[in-house]
């Protein structure tokens, strides 16, 4: 009698917490490689030999997905916190300037003033370099006349 074949569940990745603990250094608190591995206690050269493997790019990846995620979830608690800090400084400000600020804030919806800026491009060169002894070679065109020659 034959036995049936059992379907094999892929193992899952092993990965040491000192690696986990720099993946999330490096991902939440933006720290750099070298500073990450430092505080989890192993080496920049293993964090590189280490991010070879799938597993730990796929890890890596999972953290900076997750990251992401909490980010975007927490974007409008700052936002409503931030209009009430304009709102508190336009109640409470000692500057009228500043309360004036606050109140063109808020009446803009919580956006900030967007900025004109207006960029001529037609204009010359503005500033040439003439080397000693080089020679500047002027272009006149001659005038167009309307008698044949």
């Amino acid at each position: 009698m034959t036995k049936p074949l059992a379907i094999v569940q892929p193992r899952p990745s092993r990965l040491s917490a000192k690696l986990r603990r720099a993946i999330e250094l490096r991902v939440t608190e933006g720290r750099t490689i070298a500073d990450a591995c430092a505080e989890a206690g192993i080496s920049p050269q293993g964090w590189y030999k280490a991010m070879k493997r799938p597993a730990v790019r796929d890890h890596l990846e999972e953290v900076q997905r997750r990251f992401v995620a909490e980010v975007d979830a927490n974007r409008g608690l700052i936002k409503a916190q931030a209009l009430q800090v304009a709102l508190e400084l336009m109640l409470h400000a000692k500057s009228e300037s500043i309360r004036a600020r606050m109140a063109e804030f808020l009446a803009s919806d919580g956006k900030a003033p967007q900025v004109s800026v207006n960029i001529d491009a037609r204009q010359g060169g503005g500033y040439e370099y003439r080397r000693p002894g080089q020679r500047v070679v002027e272009i006149e065109e001659e005038p167009i006349s309307s008698e044949p020659e």
